[in-house]
């Protein structure tokens, strides 16, 4: 309750205290009696729907490890890479920082923990300070959260404007000429269906960018293609991708994206799609890939030191996609819809990329490629009759046929053979 005391011969007489168990008295001095009854009434609500700020004897008796334990059961399940985030974390509750009281944990503490990790090794490897920056970035989100959403308005962030040289390098590796072919051809030696999965996972994140778990998330439905369709062409001449999870969703607001499938992506997906009807792969997984995360990072490390580019990650892959599209003369936005990036400028807020547009971009290298109309129909480029000499045949391509060999006319990747269809 709030407490008004007259004080007589004062300027402003009328003196307003809040007292609460544990915390300084707010107060505060009023020339009317009307004003001070107002104050003390608006500072009771707000009391008790904020609450009153946590003391320092009470941040004694919480430890850092509860604010980030806290913070893996409430926030990190709603990321996309939420498993990743909980094993990092995981692993820094059994540092001593972790320990501590937030009462008295400091910045010090803080470059502590950074120089310590900077010392530590993973197989051998150094820890990169990119790395180290992830993880930084992490724990002071993690202050920051519990400061503005859980009460501890007084809580200091130790973790903030903590420096950490080196750490925005970033990579700008992409593929040289032949390395792409020399990864496809690696694929024939991965063992069953390994080699057509890899591969088609390659193929996608180069002409697409899509993330490797944005590709690991497709569905058959999510093609276009339904397993009760005998007929998988029809289904794949939209050339649409739906993407209904994405890395960055929580920051556009919105659920997935759908995106432009490349003629050379459809094309692969063409063999994979008579893979799954031919096994009957679709009655074992919902998804596209019948694989899981580890058995294809196995097979991709495989890949590649088979290939003899062991310098090479998947992600830059998604590097790659990007500059091509760039050279292909996509607008900023059209680049950010394909790429699934969150523009920060505000007129990003009103550009809105036209898929038709984005499609007779990435098609039009291929005209010169395809010189026929039953090429162009096979591989699902838009058809212009102007462009075209020869007459139309009325001939629809062979589900059949056409599935199971990809033709490989001009400088087009012929998808690999694994050892399972020898």
């Amino acid at each position: 309750m709030a407490t008004i005391v007259y004080r007589e011969g004062r300027a402003k007489p009328y003196l307003t205290q809040i007292h609460r168990k544990g915390h300084k008295v707010y107060s505060k001095a009023f020339e009317l009696k009307a004003n001070a009854e107002r104050w003390a009434r608006e500072q009771e609500r707000s009391l008790e729907t904020v609450g009153l700020p946590t003391t320092i004897k009470e941040y004694e008796s919480i430890t850092v490890a509860d604010l980030v334990s806290r913070y893996i059961e409430k926030v990190t399940p709603q990321k996309a890479s939420h498993k990743s985030e909980t094993i990092r974390l995981q692993s820094f509750l059994k540092r001593d920082i972790a320990k501590k009281s937030i009462a008295y944990v400091s910045t010090q503490d803080a470059a502590s923990y950074r120089d310590k990790r900077l010392g530590d090794t993973f197989f051998g490897k150094p820890i990169s300070p990119s790395t180290i920056r992830r993880e930084v970035n992490t724990l002071q989100n993690i202050f920051e959260i519990a400061r503005t959403e859980w009460g501890y308005t007084n809580l200091k962030n130790p973790f903030r404007g903590l420096t950490i040289r080196n750490a925005n390098r970033r990579r700008t590796r992409r593929l040289k000429e032949g390395e792409i072919e020399r990864l496809i051809e690696a694929t024939n030696q991965c063992y069953g269906y390994n080699g057509w999965f890899v591969a088609l996972a390659v193929v996608l994140a180069a002409e697409t960018g899509m993330r490797l778990q944005e590709i690991f998330n497709l569905s058959l439905e999510d093609i276009g293609f339904s397993p009760t369709t005998p007929d998988p062409i029809p289904a794949l001449d939209k050339r649409r991708i739906v993407i209904r999870k994405s890395k960055t969703d929580y920051k556009t607001g919105e659920q997935g994206r759908t995106i432009v499938m490349s003629c050379h992506a459809r094309n692969c997906l063409m063999t994979i799609l008579a893979l799954h009807i031919r096994h009957d792969i679709s009655t074992l997984t919902p998804t596209l890939f019948p694989m899981s995360k580890g058995a294809f990072s196995q097979a991709w490390d495989g890949v590649r030191r088979r290939a003899g580019i062991t310098d090479l990650t998947f992600h830059d892959l998604r590097h790659e996609a990007g500059s091509r599209l760039d050279q292909l003369g996509l607008t900023k936005g059209e680049h950010d819809l394909m790429m699934g990036h969150k523009s920060r400028d505000m007129a990003s807020l009103y550009i809105h990329a036209d898929l038709k547009h984005i499609q007779e971009k990435l098609d039009k290298p291929w005209y010169e490629i395809y010189k026929t109309r039953r090429e162009r129909q096979i591989f699902g480029l838009a058809f212009r009759g102007d462009e075209i000499e020869d007459k139309p045949t009325g001939e629809t391509p062979s589900a059949v046929s056409e599935l199971e060999t990809i033709y490989p006319l001009g400088n087009v990747i012929q998808f690999p053979r694994s050892k399972i269809s020898k």
